[in-house]
């Protein structure tokens, strides 16, 4: 009977131990909700957008509005979806002119504000229903990021928020470092600090920041790449980076025989690769103890008693070497540089720095302050050669806009001007010959669609950048569809009027059927 007793007790205990143990896989497996995700990443991309009432009153054309800045005409649709939850408040914040315009526009794709504008507009925002309404939007949007991100075959919680604060800055810019991530590779294989050193590497400096701090709140939260191991420790402390400074940033070089990188500040943090002596690595920022560290795709965290700064790294701009920098710079020695960009841009930035070479390290010649034009004569899509007031050098192209009246060629086209003397003659078509000959030569680097998104627009349906909508914008798509010109990425994005990141013959119908008035807007869903 003993013997019975203990033989069930034992079977009972195997049973309870299959059962716990199951369900302990199933939690690893089930990992994070699709809500707890889409929470954390409208946390992350609303601390870096905005608050419930921030408004920018131009932001390249259009007016951006609330905690995760809506542009143009999504702010319209915002504005009206709160004026229709509480008319009574609205109309009293708003005053009867400016709220009926948010009633009855068809569409804000070049709207600015006047500062009463904006303070109105902004005091609508905040309240009862302004904050709501967010909320359920962000909500909205964001969740969208995650299953666009899914869809994909992404199935880690953290890459998976990642890849919703890029998909925020552009459906374009996501897809474009998420290919480089995987590198020609599956999507699902991608890691979050794999994901976070590609974007570091694809992206100005102005977005480091921003990048650094999504990037260590996620692994805070213990969705970083050892979460996504079976059995895998991710750590019990948390990235607590609170105290953590960008004056360490720099290059460092590691003097241990090898030494761990962490998913956190901590020696309890899991171990997510290792360094081996000697190597430089780039550091983000650093508390003293530990460092923000990226090294060959690997991000995360390590001890700075075995890292040493190099000698030569200095974060000071060598101004006094800039007279001599400014009359010596050499034209773009890259490969990749193309004149099909060539034309006069605006600067969307606060400032712009100006660069001897293309890169971030490279020392400042210049700078170039918010809404002034230059020239850039090559670029590659991410630098541009550009020259302003006599200084000559390279600034990102994150904040360039091109002018939409762009007309650079326009001197160098009077031997076929010469040949349309007559008015009678079917010239109309040459109106667009400025945009085209920015980019005739076939031979050019064809423009990447992945790297075209909403910054670039203009005037969705504007192919032409002329300011208008007409039947010249739809021939000279049909002329780039047919390979025999070449478009700008202004040009491409104005042409992208499904937003859909693809340019087909569908785009083209969709501009006529605006000028039939079949849609009143565009682009259209």
């Amino acid at each position: 009977m003993r013997k019975k007793i203990m033989a069930v007790v034992l079977s009972c205990l195997t049973i309870i131990g299959l059962v716990v143990s199951s369900f302990a896989v199933s939690f690893s497996a089930s990992a994070v909700s699709v809500d707890e995700m889409t929470k954390a990443a409208v946390q992350i991309i609303s601390r870096s957008e905005g608050t419930y009432g921030t408004i920018n009153r131009n932001d390249n054309g259009a007016v951006s509005i609330g905690m995760l800045q809506w542009h143009a005409d999504r702010a319209l649709q915002l504005m009206r979806s709160i004026a229709n939850a509480d008319t009574g408040s609205a109309q009293s914040i708003l005053g009867s002119t400016f709220y009926n315009e948010v009633m009855t526009a068809s569409s804000w794709n070049s709207r600015t504000f006047s500062a009463a504008e904006g303070t109105a507009a902004s005091n609508l925002l905040t309240t009862a229903a302004g904050k709501s309404k967010q909320d359920a939007l962000a909500y909205s949007d964001v969740q969208g990021y995650i299953s666009a991100g899914q869809n994909l075959g992404i199935s880690n919680a953290g890459v998976l928020v990642y890849y919703a604060e890029l998909y925020n800055r552009g459906m374009g810019v996501a897809r474009r470092i998420l290919n480089a991530a995987a590198n020609g590779g599956a999507y699902s294989s991608v890691t979050l600090s794999k994901l976070h050193s590609t974007a570091l590497a694809n992206s100005s400096s102005y977005y480091t920041s921003r990048l650094n701090n999504a990037y260590n709140t996620i692994v805070s939260l213990g969705w970083g790449d050892a979460a996504a191991t079976p059995g895998g420790d991710n750590g019990s402390s948390g990235a607590d980076t609170s105290d953590f400074s960008e004056s360490y940033a720099g290059t460092y070089t590691v003097t241990a025989s090898s030494l761990n990188v962490r998913s956190t500040p901590s020696t309890s943090g899991a171990k997510v690769g290792t360094l081996p002596s000697g190597a430089k690595v780039t550091v983000s920022s650093a508390n003293g103890s530990w460092a923000a560290v990226s090294y060959n795709g690997i991000s995360g965290y390590c001890s700075m008693d075995y890292l040493k700064q190099e000698a030569a790294q200095t974060t000071a701009p060598p101004q006094t070497t800039a007279p001599a920098e400014t009359t010596t710079t050499a034209a773009p020695s890259d490969v990749n540089f193309s004149e099909s960009y060539a034309g006069t841009y605006s600067v969307t930035a606060s400032s712009l720095n100006i660069r001897s070479a293309p890169s971030t390290s490279a020392s400042k010649v210049g700078s170039i302050p918010n809404g002034a034009k230059v020239t850039v004569t090559a670029a590659d899509g991410k630098w541009a050669a550009v020259s302003y007031n006599g200084v000559s050098g390279y600034c990102s192209m994150d904040y360039l806009k091109q002018e939409s009246a762009q007309t650079t060629a326009t001197t160098t086209a009077a031997p076929e001007e010469t040949t349309t003397t007559s008015t009678t003659t079917t010239a109309a078509p040459d109106t667009t010959a400025p945009a085209e000959t920015t980019a005739a030569p076939t031979t050019t680097t064809d423009i990447d669609m992945g790297r075209v998104d909403e910054s670039y627009v203009s005037l969705y349906g504007d192919v032409n950048c002329d300011g208008t909508i007409d039947i010249l914008d739809a021939v000279l798509l049909q002329k780039y569809l047919n390979g025999s010109v070449q478009l700008n990425y202004t040009q491409l994005a104005n042409a992208d009027c499904q937003k859909d990141s693809e340019l087909d013959n569908t785009d083209v119908t969709v501009i006529m059927q605006y000028l039939l008035r079949s849609f009143t807007s565009l682009p259209v869903a």
